[in-house]
């Protein structure tokens, strides 16, 4: 067990991205401001919530604070605890890994427990549980997997992220990491042409992949 695995949460762990979106189209409604909940997802998918929310501000000529990042997490939190479900064959994939695993995320603390007890992911990573609002630094600046990787006992070098987002793997290439790329569309990942990145279409791909860029150096 030569590396550590670093894994994002939403969209590649839970499938939370379209509910997510989908409570951000609903309140956005409140506001007047008509979104479609598969835009937002193509739009912003692995952004920062303030700056997304600064960008429909400006795209709307609307103001979107605390206020409204409260009530929208809270319709959010209601969706997934409804709906949410584990990304497709990821238990079996984490159950066929025994590296030394965690998560860094762009999510609030709160928000990451929640999705991860709701879908019985939480034995796979314990407390090795890192959040950007904790350190202040959103991919794709590298710094969160830099700090994952520091309080795991681990060297960049030898780390491996899993991710969804394209933010999320220009912060891993940032960061002199490998890295799988999750593209459950079937689209081709635009960063293949990064001897340290592989894209999978489904979990089941994922102990391989794995296993492939340990052997890279």
């Amino acid at each position: 067990m030569t590396h550590c695995l670093l894994f994002d949460s939403d969209g590649t762990l839970v499938d939370s991205e379209a509910i997510n979106n989908e409570a951000l189209e609903d309140e956005l409604r409140l506001h007047d401001i008509d979104e479609d909940k598969a835009a937002l997802l193509a739009r912003y998918r692995g952004w920062q919530f303030k700056p997304m929310l600064e960008d429909l501000g400006q795209l709307h000529c609307k103001t979107l604070g605390q206020e409204f990042e409260s009530t929208f997490r809270a319709r959010a939190s209601e969706y997934f605890e409804e709906r949410l479900e584990p990304i497709p064959n990821i238990h079996a994939a984490l159950n066929d890994l025994p590296q030394a695993k965690c998560v860094a995320s762009n999510a609030p603390m709160k928000k990451l427990c929640q999705v991860l007890a709701k879908t019985r992911l939480c034995g796979f990573f314990n407390d090795n549980l890192f959040s950007a609002y904790d350190i202040s630094r959103w991919k794709p600046d590298p710094e969160l997997f830099n700090h994952a990787a520091r309080q795991m006992g681990f060297e960049a070098t030898k780390c491996i992220v899993i991710e969804d987002s394209d933010v999320g793997v220009q912060a891993a290439i940032s960061a002199g990491m490998k890295c799988v790329h999750y593209v459950p569309d079937g689209m081709i990942s635009k960063f293949l042409e990064n001897s340290g990145v592989l894209g999978i279409t489904d979990m089941s791909e994922l102990p391989a992949a794995v296993r492939k860029l340990e052997l890279r150096r």
